[in-house]
């Protein structure tokens, strides 16, 4: 089971998050800032390797 942790948004900016999930089509507003965070985070980490790349695409059976 995954844990949870509470944050404390502004009131405004959470308002405007809850009116860009419902209008996205998330079924809460956990679950759009959750992606949220995991998109901008992924802008942060060191992209994988063209080799690395490779590796997982013959892995996955898309290349021999």
């Amino acid at each position: 089971m995954l844990s949870k942790t509470t944050v404390k948004l502004n009131r405004s900016i959470c308002e405007r998050a809850r009116r860009a999930a419902a209008a996205a089509g998330y079924s809460s507003l956990d679950e759009f800032i959750e992606h949220a965070v995991e998109k901008e985070l992924a802008n942060h980490e060191p992209s994988p390797s063209k080799d690395e790349l490779v590796r997982k695409l013959k892995g996955l059976g898309y290349l021999k």
